[in-house]
């Protein structure tokens, strides 16, 4: 395929020229053409696109995050594991946990406001899955509505006659209070209006990705746990004025269930009315045919659902790579990941307006038009009917991020490989592509989160990609990170980071008035901004790139915001990096610095990270330190493909 490098300035007129002629007829744009601004964090990834793109947050820009003051600002424990987004509702932040607890926080202090209880939990040993554990309550990502200032939540309980009977219950809480609307919650029961001899079963569903809130009706995606059966994908929406719900599932009858609907946490996207899209897992795949005419066993697809009048759904397009059923054989899914729709005018051209890329755990990104998905086998020869496919590269379990300026960015992390910056642009046809024009010096532990992107709107220079990063799949080594959003000679700068304990699996940041808010799985609710209540700050000390027998050398420094004694600085044993402090005990009046030699030996090729730890009489104080240890040798970059399946295979984990 052509570069596109060349031909940004290009499409950035063409850009220019859309958004004159918008002006020229209004301003309007289709309903499904651009996610709408928010004053709230409402849902995950930002809006219903999916994007994670905040683009009102001057707060965050990239001189306040890089001022001496920025930093955690408080961490409030709560009960149970947080693998929710935290919402932010007016000056709330709204937080559910595996414990069944819903949290409302003051904003700005993290203080517990109220409190509310929508359990029993329901036991992972009731069914034996691993991937979370010890227990169940609300895991996906709630939606609130700003017209009515209520939370809609899912919630597995236990409140059957033993544990092998929970029920799933969708709940809608006051967002300032924690009170249960009026008639509500509503229990999750029936069949799907595809497959009526096959009720919902609530002892297998899994409900992980986010919740969609779309013309007046709440729709939430489920899964199974742990591949545990029978199961089935199914799409649940209930009427917030009627509480009438319906169900669709993704394989009928004739599948006998499966293709299921995780995403790796993610959320059902919406581009306008009546339009859901999300992807599928494992299963019966469907078989070559257009999109148009999708059939009723949809594995392994990216899939369009309509709403019909009546409130029911039904398939109305699909994508499905041509060699899906490899993909199950392999444990390669598509549906690891979940589907972003890229924001207009930047993204897209007078052909193809409306876009939207998926990756999953090939590692192939495909780049699809949003109003004709392009079915299976429909390309020349049988291959994918899609406007462009890139990679392989790592297997993403996630979804991308979408930054729509500066020409156009999308962001991906990959398992066990690098934050990637893909740039926006047209090939030589005039085709819509991206080209891989960035990435991490470090790489990314499996279970690392989505990114998100903020900026001061269209502003150049004022964007960061938030990451959450796992070191891997216990969570350990948390760390929040941002990245300059646009890359420097096929770099993206790391600018700021800081530990933050043990990560939830493909947990996403909320961002909100100059604050990065985050759960995790040990139980607390963290935000970081300015000024920070630490009591010193500082940068990440990233060593980039140190070959394996030799040492790298940096130095980390310190400000004091108020009066503090430092006794010593450490890194945990073991550690691959250490310190040499130097006149301690010392003590440091608010503006003072302290500088600290550090060094990072690696003794294996990879990436690498510890905390660099202050201990003061107002307690310990961590700062990240990442290195990538690397080697000379000549090694196949990927593997063979398709005969060996890339990344890795791993277990299908749900959460």
């Amino acid at each position: 395929m052509p570069s596109t490098r060349g031909r940004r300035s290009r499409h950035r007129l063409l850009a220019l020229i859309s958004g004159c002629l918008l002006l020229a007829t209004g301003g309007a744009l289709p309903s499904h053409a651009a996610p709408p601004r928010r004053a709230d964090v409402s849902t995950v990834s930002n809006d219903n696109f999916r994007t994670g793109w905040d683009r009102n947050e001057p707060g965050l820009a990239p001189s306040q995050v890089s001022s001496s003051d920025f930093g955690q600002q408080f961490s409030t424990a709560v009960d149970g594991q947080v693998y929710a987004q935290p919402l932010v509702a007016g000056k709330t932040v709204v937080a559910a946990t595996e414990n069944a607890k819903v949290y409302g926080l003051d904003s700005a202090t993290g203080k517990i406001n109220w409190t509310k209880d929508v359990g029993p939990f329901w036991p992972a040993s009731a069914i034996g899955c691993g991937d979370l554990t010890p227990n169940f309550g609300v895991t996906s990502t709630p939606v609130y509505d700003a017209a009515t200032q209520t939370v809609y939540l899912t919630a597995k309980v236990n409140d059957g006659p033993d544990t092998s009977h929970p029920s799933w219950y969708v709940h809608a809480l006051d967002a300032s209070t924690g009170a249960e609307r009026s008639g509500w919650p509503v229990k999750v029961q029936g069949a799907p209006v595809n497959d009526p001899s096959h009720p919902f079963n609530a002892f297998t569903a899994a409900q992980r990705p986010g919740l969609l809130l779309m013309d007046g009706t709440v729709y939430a995606g489920f899964a199974s746990h742990c591949d545990i059966g029978p199961y089935v994908g199914y799409v649940l929406g209930v009427n917030t004025t009627t509480r009438k719900t319906t169900l669709w599932a993704a394989e009928d009858s004739a599948a006998n269930g499966m293709a299921g609907i995780w995403m790796s946490g993610g959320g059902l996207v919406s581009d306008g009315p009546g339009r859901i899209f999300f992807t599928t897992g494992n299963g019966v795949s469907p078989a070559p045919g257009p999109g148009s005419n999708p059939p009723g066993q949809l594995a392994e697809s990216v899939v369009r659902l309509g709403v019909n009048s009546d409130g029911t759904m039904s398939a109305q397009d699909f994508f499905s790579p041509s060699n899906a059923p490899i993909l199950d054989q392999n444990d390669t899914d598509l549906g690891s990941g979940g589907p972003t729709a890229l924001p207009g005018p930047v993204f897209g051209t007078s052909a193809h307006p409306h876009l939207i890329v998926q990756i999953g755990k090939d590692g192939r990104l495909f780049l699809l038009d949003r109003d004709n998905l392009g079915g299976r086998s429909q390309g020349a020869g049988g291959s994918d009917g899609v406007l462009a496919t890139f990679g392989p590269y790592e297997g993403v379990w996630g979804h991308p991020a979408a930054y729509g300026a500066e020409g156009g960015y999308v962001y991906t992390i990959g398992s066990e490989g690098p934050l990637r910056a893909f740039a926006y642009g047209v090939n030589g046809a005039g085709q819509p592509a991206l080209t891989n024009t960035g990435t991490s010096t470090g790489k990314f532990g499996y279970t690392s989160g989505s990114p998100v992107v903020t900026s001061t709107g269209t502003t150049p220079g004022s964007a960061l990609v938030w990451t959450i990063y796992s070191r891997g799949s216990n969570g350990a080594g948390g760390e929040l990170r941002a990245y300059d959003a646009v890359p420097v000679n096929g770099t993206l700068n790391l600018r700021y980071s800081v530990p933050i304990g043990t990560t939830s699996k493909f947990s996403v940041p909320a961002t909100d008035g100059g604050r990065v808010y985050v759960g995790t799985r040990d139980g607390h609710v963290l935000a970081f901004g300015r000024p920070a209540s630490t009591a010193l700050s500082g940068s990440p000390v990233d060593f980039g790139q140190v070959a394996v027998g030799t040492i790298g050398r940096a130095t980390a420094k310190v400000t004091a915001t108020r009066d503090v004694t430092v006794s010593a600085v450490s890194t945990p044993s073991g550690s691959r990096f250490s310190a040499a402090p130097t006149g301690l005990p010392v003590t440091l009046h608010a503006g003072d610095t302290y500088s600290v030699p550090v060094s990072f030996a690696p003794t294996a090729p990879g990436a690498d990270n510890s905390v660099l730890t202050f201990t003061t009489n107002l307690g310990d104080i961590g700062f990240g330190l990442t290195g990538y240890g690397t080697q000379s040798r000549l090694t196949a970059s990927p593997p063979s493909w398709p005969s060996a399946p890339w990344p890795p295979a791993r277990p299908r984990p749900w959460a």
